[in-house]
């Protein structure tokens, strides 16, 4: 068997061939997939990171605004209480008043009453004065004693 020279040159040449190839290019393009799987894994847990960590502000926030909805209820509520009370206050002061200005009013019609009833007293007492002159002075019939009632009346009425 014959071994031509060609065919072994040939066969060094391709075994040549593969080891350049895969020295250029097999073992960079196999790095460079590796090295790119690995940058889509990090990429990939970075993102599910961010996702929980995004989850985890959005929970956050939602307590907060539970939180501050609550306190705004219970301010509300707090401060509807403090205006009925107010209300109440109020409303005792005007009662308070009312009675107070009745009483005044009342006091005052006492005093009014009493005052009339002087004045009366004094001019009744008046008209039996003069009626009780006139009744000296002379005789008098029914005719004249009701004439000078009437003007004795016009006049106190007048003054």
């Amino acid at each position: 068997m014959t071994v031509d020279f060609t065919l072994v040159l040939v066969i060094l040449n391709f075994i040549l061939l593969m080891i350049v190839l895969n020295n250029l290019l097999y073992k960079p393009l196999k790095k460079f997939l590796v090295d790119r799987q690995s940058q889509i894994k990090t990429d990939m847990e970075e993102a599910q990171k961010s996702i929980e960590v995004a989850q985890e502000l959005a929970k956050q926030r939602e307590t907060e605004l539970k939180s501050a909805m609550d306190e705004a209820r219970k301010l509300k509520d707090s401060i509807r209480l403090e205006a009925e009370k107010q209300a109440v206050n109020l409303i005792e002061t005007a009662k308070i008043q009312e009675k107070e200005i009745l009483k005044q009013a009342e006091t005052r019609l006492k005093q009014e009453v009493k005052l009339a009833v002087k004045t009366l007293e004094t001019e009744v007492s008046q008209m039996v004065i003069d009626l009780s002159e006139q009744f000296v002075k002379g005789k008098m019939d029914k005719e004249t004693d009701k004439i000078i009632i009437d003007k004795m009346i016009s006049e106190r009425s007048t003054s």
